[in-house]
């Protein structure tokens, strides 16, 4: 057997599909694994070849023009026996087993009409449709519930999981933002800094509630935009209010040392809450449809309102019980992100 793959995006060396298919190969050395690519790929097994894609589809557009015109030949220049993408697209004309791996909802939720009929055919022709999270298959479903039998949720190993601080870390980090003192942690991204100033009022609503010396961290994705902040010079709670741009070397920690962890972004930011999880970190999500797919009954959920948001500080806050059940809740839930199953499982059903 030969198995095909066309890995595509920006930063193919973090594609999961790429990661199940070295997986594979490694596992199953007799098998010949063909990588089409434009981009130079490391560590292969020596069962693997790669097949450079030129000239290079820097567009949906040339992307469509390989597919239609130069895939079909490659397919049987190379007797490629099954096929697999993450581009949303498959080879219309290639009489071979066919699969689809969806690593995120860009595709699904693309415009370009063109595009959406071949994400259909694509949908139609393939045997699966491998996808990372319980949103993307929630997604496959809605837009192609005829279909929703050829879904397969693969739950690969979390980012930064093996990554451990000591209790001198998580010390440093609140004595060097916070005085030492506990905090909420909001990070402020394209998505959440929309709801900034929710969370700035519930703040001030838990401090008018109880008597705390908890503060609140907003880390900036980016630059801090004091801009989202208008009148914080006139911020009753201002002095316990803590902006701090984020980093590479501060993000995880000031996540690891926090009392709890405020989500309002979105599905790609989904990592960072499965982070403050695995650091014993309560979370507080927005109650969104996407939120209860990904984090079911393991983070609590508050309104996107004052006083839902407030109600959850509090409860997190005083609530000794709940905290530890959303944590044992978490530990067990965590367990099924495992690369090694989910590379396994993979392998098992393009190989059949």
């Amino acid at each position: 057997m030969v198995i095909g793959a066309h890995i595509w995006g920006e930063d193919i060396e973090q594609s999961l599909l790429l990661f199940a298919l070295k997986k594979t190969a490694a596992l199953q050395p007799t098998q010949k694994f063909i990588f089409f690519s434009n981009l130079p790929l490391a560590n292969l097994s020596q069962n693997c070849y790669q097949v450079n894609i030129n000239p290079r589809p820097t567009n949906k557009v040339l992307l469509y023009f390989w597919y239609n015109y130069k895939l079909p030949k490659l397919i049987l220049k190379y007797s490629i026996s099954t096929f697999i993408s993450n581009s949303g697209m498959l080879a219309s004309d290639a009489l071979v087993k066919q699969y689809l791996f969806l690593e995120t909802k860009d595709l699904l939720n693309d415009g370009n009409s063109i595009f959406k009929k071949r994400l259909a055919n694509a949908i139609a022709l393939a045997q699966k449709i491998f996808v990372v999270d319980d949103v993307i298959g929630e997604t496959v479903n809605k837009h192609f519930p005829t279909n929703k039998d050829k879904v397969q949720t693969l739950h690969f190993g979390l980012i930064e999981a093996n990554k451990i601080f000591s209790w001198d870390d998580i010390e440093g980090i609140r004595n060097k933002y916070t005085a030492g003192f506990d905090y909420y942690l909001f990070r402020v991204d394209a998505t959440s800094k929309a709801n900034i100033i929710t969370v700035l009022k519930s703040f001030s609503q838990l401090k008018k509630w109880q008597k705390t010396s908890l503060k609140l961290v907003l880390l900036f994705e980016n630059d801090i935009d004091e801009k989202l902040l208008p009148d914080f010079k006139n911020y009753k709670y201002r002095n316990e209010v803590v902006l701090i741009k984020e980093t590479d070397q501060n993000l995880l920690l000031l996540i690891a040392a926090a009392f709890s962890y405020i989500n309002f972004s979105d599905h790609k930011n989904r990592n960072l809450v499965y982070n403050a999880l695995q650091y014993n970190v309560p979370v507080i999500a927005a109650d969104t449809e996407t939120n209860n797919l990904l984090f079911k009954s393991t983070v609590a959920y508050a309104a996107a309102s004052v006083e839902g948001l407030a109600l959850q500080l509090q409860l997190i806050y005083k609530d000794e019980v709940l905290r530890k059940q959303l944590l044992q809740k978490a530990t067990i839930y965590l367990t099924q992100f495992d690369s090694e199953k989910a590379s396994q499982k993979f392998g098992e059903i393009i190989s059949n």
